[in-house]
This record gives structure tokens, sequence and C-alpha cells, in this order.
């Protein structure tokens, strides 16, 4: 199989470290999807990473996509659960912390094509300020209320939660609107020596 990935985004990072949990530590094949680069456009028409690439050359697009691949493939319990029996719970915090993910990427791309002072300031780059932190604060009083995870395999709202936190302070390092979040960073320290989360880790390469 192939990963087609790139070092930053926090898509990749749920499909990598959901693929990690699962057993298949698959070294990511990195390509530039500002770039149009060959190998995603002709895996990918939406030249969007991740996208992986099965043994018989069938691509599977979007990190959701690659989980449920996971969850049906390598079930429970001769693999790690990724969602588990709570199922509700757990999709319920993952869309939350999906939600402040694609707000921040949002907000990257179009900072990426203008500059941050012609968008961040909008009414549309506030609402998406208002997601991140208002989202942040959601799962930060879920997490406290019922901790997720940290012993055992982390279920998919770990993943995605610890995601989003770790993204939000690679690309708005100090904003001062991200709230308070005492549980999810002590939920990111927690898990941060796991493969999973240490191989994963969001980079702008040098």
């Amino acid at each position: 199989m192939q990963l087609l990935a790139n070092t930053t985004s926090p898509y990749v990072r749920i499909a990598r470290a959901s693929l990690i949990e699962k057993g298949l530590d698959i070294a990511p094949t990195i390509v530039d999807p500002w770039a149009d680069d060959a190998r995603l456009r002709a895996a990918n028409a939406a030249t969007r990473v991740p996208t992986l690439v099965l043994d018989d050359g069938t691509p599977l697009a979007e990190s959701m996509a690659i989980v449920m691949w996971l969850e049906s493939t390598r079930p429970a319990p001769a693999h790690a659960a990724l969602i588990g029996p709570d199922a509700a719970r757990v999709l319920s915090r993952a869309g939350v912390a999906l939600g402040v993910i694609d707000a921040a990427v949002h907000t990257i791309i179009i900072r990426k094509v203008t500059a941050p002072v012609l968008f961040d300031e909008t009414p549309v780059g506030l609402r998406r300020r208002r997601t991140m932190a208002e989202g942040m604060q959601r799962l930060e009083a879920l997490a406290a209320a019922h901790p997720m995870d940290g012993s055992a395999t982390p279920k998919l709202d770990a993943i995605c939660a610890i995601t989003a936190i770790d993204y939000l302070n690679f690309r708005f390092t100090d904003a001062p609107w991200l709230p308070a979040m005492p549980a999810l960073n002590a939920l990111s320290q927690r898990l941060r020596s796991r493969p999973s989360f240490a191989q994963t880790m969001p980079f702008v390469p040098s």
C-alpha cells in the first residue's frame, strides 16, 4: 500500500495515526497538493491528502473513509478498535474535533491565497475563529466530564481531539482567542510518546 501525504495536514495525521494503531505503519509518500503532483492527481482527482492506495490499486481518499476501511477490514478483537461499542459518544466527539480542524484548515488555505488581514477579520474569518474556539471549549468540557481513553489504544475521538489541539498549537501559536484546555493538553501529553502520535506531529520541512 501507498499513503500519499504531506507533513502538515491534520487529516493525514488522523489517517496515519489510525493506520499505526491498527498495525499498519506505512511510510508516507510525501506529495505537494499545491503543486498538482501527478502521483496524487492520478490517485485522487481532487488532489487531496491523505489518499491511501491499496495493494490492488484501489484509492481511498479522505481520512474518515480510511478509518471506515480499517474498521471493516481489521476489526476488533484481533485488532485495536478505533470506535468501539460506545460508538455514538466517540463519533460525536470526533465530529466536534473535525469541525475545529475544518475551520482551521480553511483559514490557513485562505491565508495562503490572500493574506491573514484580508480574511481573519472578515465575517467568515471570524466565524471560523469562533468555530475553533467554541469547538475546543466543547471538547474540553466533554473530556473533563467523560475522559477520553488514554490508557489503552486511543479511540477515534482521542485521535481527532489531539490532532485538533496540536494543529491549533502549530498554526495558531499563542492565539489569544484560544480557550484554556487543561484536560485536552493533559491527554495530548500522556499520549505523545505513542508511535501513532510521536511519528505524526505536524512540521514544515526544512
